[in-house]
């Protein structure tokens, strides 16, 4: 590398986060590995952080603040922004109210070293609640959906492979905070979609693995923090999200050549995941002309392609009666956790 300039830009992209910025950015400044510079950026919060991150780029001199003027509106154009201004040859996404180990960045970047193919490298993630609270690692949910310990080994994988294989049935890269991502190969891809509201992430992981291949630790290095000012949890409001995930699954049919089963498996997937969403979405006055459309439209496209979706629905509205009885009698939790003790596999205790 010429000199003065970093081996990884990390890019910190804020929205209305100074509850967690300073737990953030502390995690950051204590790596380990020091060769990098810190990309605060700022959607136009009205809250307190833009004082914190101004304090934090006056007292370290690697750290430097770019906020808007006006709320972009989009995460992955905060992506974007943060890499035009990268100097660095590696990313860091470190979403604003994450943290991470000191040795994340040492144990990532040389994953990318030695597998010079490779164009993305993640760990371990452990989620929390927004007290910081832990709740369990991604590997639960990795074998709840893919019946396999794949996850609890390190591993290199082809691209394509992992597209076909994997990508296509659930976006295996859950935080963005947990990767390191080869900058060169984020610009040849066009960046992260800035129109995509809340899988824009797995859109551009799937993208960026047509260009090379995957790197994984098993080591937990990142904490994802989950609460209701998440995209997660505001974009699940609507149908759009899984208008999204039917977008990537069939940008993937189209363009390689997964199994049948796995195609077949992705489809219903989403299916009962968009089945599930309605009873959780919005569907006050404001929101319900265009829930209806998109919902509409999505219940066409299902009904062609898992009839069965029709029954699925009111089974969905028995569940959500079922579990808001328990919820209000006060057995939902220890039943929950009954449950995880005798099936594991399929029921994941304080999941969000």
């Amino acid at each position: 590398m010429q000199k003065g300039i970093p081996k990884v830009s990390v890019i910190v992209p804020n929205y209305m986060h100074e509850d967690y910025l300073n737990k953030r950015l502390e995690s950051i400044s204590r790596q380990s590995f020091q060769d990098f510079e810190v990309i605060l950026l700022d959607d136009a919060s009205t809250d307190k952080s833009e004082a914190i991150l101004k304090k934090w780029a006056k007292n370290h001199k690697n750290f430097q603040y770019f906020p808007n003027k006006k709320n972009s509106g989009s995460t992955f154009a905060q992506w974007n922004k943060g890499v035009e201004l990268a100097k660095g040859e590696y990313l860091w996404i470190a979403e604003s109210d994450d943290w991470a180990e000191p040795d994340l960045l040492e144990k990532l970047v040389p994953e990318l070293e030695r597998n010079q193919n490779a164009v993305i490298a993640f760990s371990q993630s452990m989620l929390v609640e927004k007290s910081g609270k832990y709740l369990h690692n991604f590997s639960v949910h990795y074998h709840k959906i893919f019946k396999t310990n794949r996850w609890n080994n390190s591993y290199v994988n082809n691209g394509i492979n992992e597209i076909e294989n994997f990508m296509l049935i659930h976006n295996i890269i859950p935080n963005a905070s947990a990767a390191l991502i080869r900058k060169r190969s984020y610009i040849q891809v066009g960046g992260a979609p800035m129109n995509w509201k809340l899988n824009g992430d797995w859109m551009f992981y799937v993208k960026l693995l047509e260009k090379g291949d995957i790197c994984y630790i098993p080591e937990t290095l990142n904490y994802f923090r989950v609460h209701d000012k998440t995209q997660r949890s505001l974009a699940n409001k609507s149908g759009r999200a899984y208008k999204e995930i039917l977008t990537i699954i069939d940008h993937i049919c189209i363009n390689h050549s997964p199994q049948k089963q796995k195609r077949n498996k992705a489809y219903s997937n989403v299916a009962s995941w968009w089945s599930h969403s309605l009873y959780r979405q919005s569907w006050k006055k404001e929101d319900l002309k265009p829930n209806f459309k998109i919902n509409f439209d999505l219940f066409k496209r299902f009904v062609t392609l898992r009839p069965l979706i029709l029954l699925h629905i009111p089974y969905e509205g028995f569940i959500r009666i079922a579990v808001f009885t328990l919820e209000f009698i006060g057995l939902k939790s220890p039943i929950r956790k009954l449950l995880h003790k005798l099936f594991p596999s399929y029921f994941i205790p304080n999941s969000t």
